[in-house]
């Protein structure tokens, strides 16, 4: 059985502005529905945004121009006629291949007009229109921030502990300057700010804050994947169920139990499926905060484990609870592994209601979700069964379509 492809969270999304590229999400919509909905370019809300925006603040753009020029009736009546022979003649002269193109050119033509007429005209009817477009721009620089930031994060000059150490230094000099000059009240609101964006790197599954992660895959079905493994009791019963359903999964294993019970390691290799990073003594309770010493003691040391004991190197880490650290992506890096997170996860480790958990983990299930479940639970074995169960009989009627707008990945499981 094929292996489904893998793709970042980042490829997902259609969206040509910055802001809907950072906060927009997937669009969710199937096949031909994208294409009739978005334009086999755009995501859905964001067209859905712009197909208002646009002809809206160049409405008020016309209207305020034959204002100036012939008075209120002649605003009133043309407005509308002028705008539609206007937005076919714009739209023909400015060109755009792509709806990224054709953003650029509005957005310039938009964002020149909003500027003259909050600066160099004498008011106005139509001024919030230019406050409005100067908002939604602003959100895009917001946006562009948010990009350039991810790029920074992967760049090699940057992705590495030291220069982590170095950037974890520089934040603290403004907090510094702020206490002496504004007093402490102004640097600790500093160092909140930072706080805010250090946690929701840490704390949300799917961040890519910090560096990129893997949360979707590509192909039909659904992945499964089994955390704290390999187990004695769970690990052959849920390999067999495996075998059964002709369903292939990643176990993202810990290294100290792949030392302690290298032949079920081996097993879950034998049998076509992949073993992935879980850290060497799952420290879930204070990963988040490891300092950059402790961070690759526990990656390398888990990596290292399973490479001995099977002869195959991972490359996916899955950081305990799916906490990472500030130093997670640069020892991901040195060694070579890719981040994965998850799609739907079910809190198996605390909860023993079945039913209820394959409800949680299934209902609204798509092709592309990646499935979190546990290993080591008194439920896991009842857990794989009932899950493998609703995603056969889903994959048999077929699941949501999560949308073609993957780009090709980088790599494939095989």
């Amino acid at each position: 059985m094929s292996w489904p492809r893998l793709a970042e969270k980042t490829t997902s999304n259609r969206a040509v502005t910055p802001f809907f590229r950072v906060f927009g999400g997937n669009p969710g919509l199937s096949g031909d529905a994208i294409r009739r909905a978005e334009g086999s370019g755009h995501h859905r809300l964001e067209m859905r945004v712009l197909s208002v925006l646009v002809p809206l603040v160049a409405g008020a753009a016309v209207f305020d121009t034959l204002w100036i020029t012939g008075g209120p009736w002649v605003a009133a009546v043309g407005v509308l006629p002028v705008l539609f022979i206007l937005l076919h003649l714009v739209a023909f002269f400015i060109g755009g291949g792509t709806p990224r193109a054709q953003w650029l050119r509005w957005s310039a033509i938009l964002t020149a007009w909003s500027v003259w007429l909050c600066v160099a005209a004498d008011g106005g009817v139509t001024r919030w229109a230019a406050y409005l477009w100067l908002g939604f721009i602003g959100l895009n620089g917001l946006g562009l921030i948010c990009l350039g930031w991810q790029k920074l994060m992967t760049h090699p000059w940057l992705c590495t502990t030291n220069s982590r150490w170095g950037i974890w230094v520089v934040v603290h000099i403004p907090a510094a300057i702020l206490c002496l000059t504004e007093g402490w009240l102004a640097g600790v609101g500093f160092l909140a700010g930072i706080g805010a964006l250090w946690a929701s790197g840490t704390f949300l599954p799917n961040s890519s804050v910090f560096g990129p992660i893997v949360s979707r895959v590509e192909g039909k079905g659904v992945l499964l994947t089994f955390d704290d493994g390999p187990d004695p009791a769970d690990t052959p019963v849920i390999l067999d169920l495996l075998d059964q359903h002709g369903q292939k999964a990643i176990f993202f294993v810990i290294g100290e139990k792949v030392r302690r019970f290298p032949e079920l390691a081996r097993e879950i290799v034998r049998r076509g499926h992949e073993l992935g990073n879980h850290t060497m003594t799952h420290p879930v309770g204070f990963f988040w905060g490891a300092g950059s010493i402790r961070t690759r003691r526990e990656i390398v040391a888990c990596s290292r484990a399973i490479e001995e004991v099977t002869g195959v190197k991972p490359r996916w880490f899955r950081a305990p609870a799916g906490h990472r650290n500030w130093f997670t992506h640069p020892v991901l890096r040195e060694e070579g592994l890719e981040l994965m997170g998850w799609s739907k996860r079910a809190y198996d480790t605390i909860r023993s209601d079945v039913s209820g958990i394959v409800t949680s983990l299934t209902r609204g299930a798509r092709d592309g979700d990646i499935l979190l479940l546990h290993e080591s639970t008194a439920i896991a074995e009842a857990l794989a069964s009932a899950v493998l169960e609703a995603t056969t009989v889903l994959k048999k009627e077929g699941f949501p379509d999560a949308g073609d707008d993957q780009q090709p990945p980088s790599s494939t499981i095989k």
